[in-house]
């Protein structure tokens, strides 16, 4: 039997949702089994659909309805899961216009949200910021610098340098020279060579 998410009347993303009609012990079997491949949060797609960065930024953003209210931008281990793929991060990071109310969350998904417009911020260029499959998503340059300046820990570290390996050097150090002034940035750019002689 031939089963599509797409099917379902619920489902705008081509997202597997639980109980519609499977249940996450089904979706996990599912991908256990090579049928699906997970998303973000509670989610799942065919395993056969393309993993692009499109694919994956919808995935976010059903999460992101069900957790958040006003505008957002992903941020940190989010968004470096949008541009790279990988194993989908266990929390979402988000910065929001809005002070955040809380909302019930059982079932969806983890979230770090800190009440920060990105797209207030004056400091960022207009290319800072992308729009990918409906999402507001730092670009890789400003994922790094945010990774390694409030991430903090040793994922925040090999998700960088994963990311490192998709982007110019050259505008990378230009932007963290730029920016040695903003708080933190002493110890992104000690990180940042450390990734740099990793990479080497």
């Amino acid at each position: 039997m031939t089963i599509s998410a797409n099917n379902s009347v619920t489902n705008q993303y081509g997202l597997y949702v639980p109980y519609d009609p499977f249940s996450p012990a089904e979706l996990s079997a599912m991908a256990y089994h090579g049928i699906l491949r997970p998303q973000f949060g509670p989610y799942y797609v065919d395993a056969d659909l393309p993993d692009h960065a499109t694919q994956r930024a919808k995935a976010v953003r059903m999460t992101a309805e069900h957790l958040i209210t006003g505008d957002w931008t992903a941020t940190l281990l989010t968004a470096a899961w949008i541009h790279a793929g990988g194993q989908a991060p266990e929390m979402l990071e988000a910065g929001t216009a809005d002070c955040q109310k809380s909302r019930s969350r059982s079932g969806i998904h983890p979230a770090a949200l800190r009440h920060i417009d990105y797209l207030q911020r004056s400091e960022l260029a207009d290319d800072d910021l992308l729009v990918i499959g409906g999402v507001v998503v730092t670009n890789i340059a400003l994922t790094i610098e945010d990774l390694l300046r409030l991430g903090g820990t040793s994922r925040h570290q090999v998700r960088a340098l994963e990311l490192i390996q998709m982007i110019d050097l050259d505008t990378l150090m230009d932007r963290f020279q730029s920016n040695a002034h903003l708080p933190g940035m002493d110890a992104a750019n000690h990180h940042l060579e450390g990734l740099l002689n990793i990479a080497a």
